[in-house]
């Protein structure tokens, strides 16, 4: 399917009587012609319920015809079912998509379906059509807004008063509700014109007329107001770092701008990294902004996002969006202000499956196309971001918090050196600083969070005799050990293979099998064992699952049910305890000597985040690193505190040996069944970009293994394509290189990868 099916710039509803419709019909979806048999007032964009082969499916409409195609008889073209949404494509809104589409090298239909909400695009689950929660909405007219009340019965009265303390308006059950009346008092302001009711999509927010008094704007420090003011004053379009360090009141600024826009009737977007962070965000906008915040991320059902989609098409109010990378392509008209809060935060990149898109470049892009002003906030920002504010161009510009609310000082950072616990006999998991440390804890009234990179029990079971290590049969990868109470099973991160611990080595038959490396699960059991009355919580992966997972496990932990929270990365984003007075980290060297480009920045960005977690509230914090590798750079600049200092040092590192920003670099990803196979394709493919490629200075390197060469059983292949900065990628579109490739082999196309 081509992407000449695009929709039209301009266009007028009508009844025609044949359409062509695009539907989910192979990889890249297929246009096929459907009758119109009820006359419906159809435009480009539309979505429709009709029939393919016996199953309802969904469909956009991409044409409408006065003549059925000369080569199918009238009667056996099928007809549509039902409208599921109108313009639910805008022409405006489709160039994003389009220009995402172009720059990702994968078809616009995979795009569409990708930015559009699961279940709006292909075969439908439903026998009947889904037209989203809709509820009654009352709303003063400018009669209601200035009646007098002394002409009205006690109970109107009330119900009027109510509406005019409620910006004059809300959800007709929860009005009725807070002001104590029945719905034929609405009814009786309805016949008299002083209320206006209508049906409106509802997508579960907390409507402002509940009774519920919205929360007032915080004082502002003068930074905070400084940095307000320059993104207010800024150009349309603009680009704008903030840079705060932790603490310093990045989101006060978020909603104090956010209600600036709201307040001149354009709608704002506030997206975070990962879902554990929606919950305390979420809550800050719904305290200051009640029903105009929509939430919209992965956690929310197929019906939440739809009708959070419909909400924002339907375009009647200005709204805030809440929500992860996904929701940078909703729909939102007048749009004033992007903001990508922790914009250094690998989880903005999307590496599978395509479209490969960064949210921060897609941000960028979209406001570039509709005037809003995009704000990048984070303490340890990307080198790339940080490098853009350094040539004084107008379309961007750097905005600095570098105090602490309330004057509070960063927390130090002290390391333990493991090699002298080592030296001096103490082999324990946890350094004997750290167990002083929280054992202290219950002193002083404060909390920790312990950093430990891995999930689980532990990384690996190996033989001691043999040095055999027990792998995945299925993906080229160690299983991780994990325990539950008196069970233990080992399981693969990969493809969630599980298997039962033996007791023999499979290679040499020796029963000395010892787990290696340390996992949450470990982490937990080892503190439980060695401080006696210590209350613990354990945050990753598996303990969060479930919409609120993240929500009740961090309440627990503010609430004082437990004293030391252990958990993975999640941990060190954003986050906001105010009793935490020591944040931990194990293991650093697991992070520190990774083998990828990134590895230093992110190393230093996680590990300052999470100091950031310390000393937020009236006690200060303190930070305990514990590493085999106190000297390693990032440690130095660490306990320095000079992060700027540090971007520097790996600004000159990048420019020596030409890496990125300094050039540019395109990943393609094969799997298949067959390692020959995939191999050959890769081959292939490699020869059939070379001349492009070489003619403009870039260089392919491979095909080669993928660093996990097999997951669930398919071998993985790469291409990496290295080239000049700025320059465009010299691969052609998926559709094309796709035609190179056996059936069975799949391809990811990813422009500028996170990880190589």
């Amino acid at each position: 399917m081509s992407d000449r099916h695009g929709l039209s710039p301009e266009q007028t509803r009508q009844p025609a009587p044949w359409l062509q419709v695009w539907l989910e019909a192979g990889r890249e979806g297929q246009v096929f012609t459907y009758s119109n048999p009820d006359g419906l007032e159809l435009g480009h964009g539309d979505l429709v319920q009709l029939r393919l082969r016996g199953q309802r499916h969904s469909g956009l409409v991409v044409d409408l015809l006065s003549s059925p195609p000369a080569d199918i008889p009238p009667e056996k073209l099928q007809p549509i079912e039902s409208v599921l949404q109108r313009a639910a494509v805008d022409p405006h809104w489709q160039h994003l998509i389009e220009a995402v589409a172009t720059s990702c090298r994968t078809s616009l239909f995979r795009t569409l379906k990708a930015a559009l909400p699961p279940g709006w695009l292909g075969q439908r689950r439903s026998g009947k059509a889904s037209r989203g929660r809709q509820k009654l909405w009352l709303q003063l007219t400018g009669t209601g807004s200035s009646c007098e009340l002394s002409h009205l019965t006690p109970p109107q009265g009330r119900l009027l008063e109510l509406l005019r303390l409620s910006a004059g308006a809300g959800w007709q059950s929860e009005v009725l509700s807070a002001a104590s009346v029945g719905r034929s008092v609405a009814d009786g302001l309805v016949k008299r014109d002083l209320l206006k009711r209508e049906q409106r999509p509802f997508s579960g927010g907390v409507s402002a007329a509940s009774g519920t008094t919205l929360e007032a704007p915080k004082l502002l420090t003068a930074e905070q107001q400084t940095a307000i003011s320059a993104i207010e004053q800024a150009a349309t379009g603009a680009q704008l770092l903030l840079w705060g360090v932790t603490g310093a009141g990045k989101t006060e600024v978020y909603l104090q701008a956010a209600a600036h826009q709201l307040e001149q009737g354009k709608a704002v977007l506030l997206l975070t990294p990962e879902i554990g962070l929606i919950p305390q965000l979420l809550d800050r906008c719904r305290r200051r902004f009640g029903e105009r915040v929509v939430e919209y991320h992965s956690g929310c059902s197929d019906g939440q996002r739809i009708d959070g989609w419909r909400r924002c098409l339907a375009g009647t109010e200005p709204l805030l969006v809440v929500g992860t990378r996904s929701a940078v392509f909703l729909p939102l008209p007048h749009l004033g202000l992007i903001v990508l809060d922790e914009e250094h935060d690998r989880s903005y990149k999307q590496d599978s499956p395509m479209p490969c898109y960064h949210a921060r470049e897609v941000a960028a892009l979209r406001a570039g196309l509709s005037g809003a002003r995009l704000v990048l906030g984070s303490a340890t920002p990307s080198l790339e971001t940080w490098l853009a504010c350094q040539d004084g161009s107008p379309s961007s510009g750097l905005l600095r918090l570098a105090q602490r609310i309330g004057g509070r000082s960063l927390p130090p950072v002290h390391v333990v050196d493991m090699r002298q616990e080592l030296a001096e006999g103490h082999r324990r998991l946890v350094s004997r600083p750290l167990m002083e440390r929280l054992e202290g804890l219950a002193g002083n009234g404060g909390q920790a969070v312990v950093l430990v990179p891995r999930r689980g029990y532990s990384s690996f079971l190996s033989c001691r005799s043999c040095g055999d290590v027990v792998q995945c049969p299925y993906c080229d990868v160690a299983l991780t050990v994990h325990r539950q109470r008196e069970r233990a099973w080992l399981r693969c991160h990969w493809c969630d293979h599980r298997a039962d611990i033996s007791q023999r080595c499979n290679a040499c038959g020796s029963t000395a099998f010892k787990p290696f490396g340390a996992g949450t699960q470990q982490v937990l059991e080892h503190l439980q064992q060695e401080l006696e009355g210590l209350r613990l919580l354990r945050f990753d992966r598996d303990t969060t699952r479930g919409r609120h997972g993240h929500r009740l496990l961090l309440e627990r932990f503010a609430n004082g049910e437990a004293d030391v929270l252990v958990g993975t990365q999640m941990l060190a984003k954003g986050m906001d305890l105010p009793r935490v007075t020591l944040a931990a980290v194990l293991a650093a060297d697991g992070l520190l000597h990774r083998p990828d480009l990134r590895a230093a920045e992110e190393c230093m960005q996680l590990l300052l985040q999470l100091a950031g977690r310390a000393g937020r509230g009236e006690q200060p914090g303190e930070v305990l690193v514990q590493t085999y590798s106190p000297e390693h750079r990032v440690i130095r600049h660490l306990v320095d505190g000079r992060y700027e200092g540090f971007l520097q040092e790996e600004l000159a590192e990048r420019r020596s040996a030409a890496l990125v920003p300094f050039s540019r670099a395109c990943l393609l990803r094969l799997a298949g069944p067959s390692a020959s196979r995939t191999a050959t394709a890769a081959a292939l493919l490699a020869e059939h970009i070379r001349p492009q490629a070489e003619a403009i200075g870039w260089l392919i390197i491979g095909p080669a293994p993928a660093p996990v060469a097999r997951v669930a059983g398919n071998s993985r292949w790469q291409l990496l394509l290295h080239g000049p900065a700025g320059a465009e990628v010299p691969v052609p579109m998926e559709n094309e290189l796709r035609a190179l490739l056996p059936r069975d082999v799949s391809l990811a196309i990813d422009p500028d990868p996170l990880e190589l």
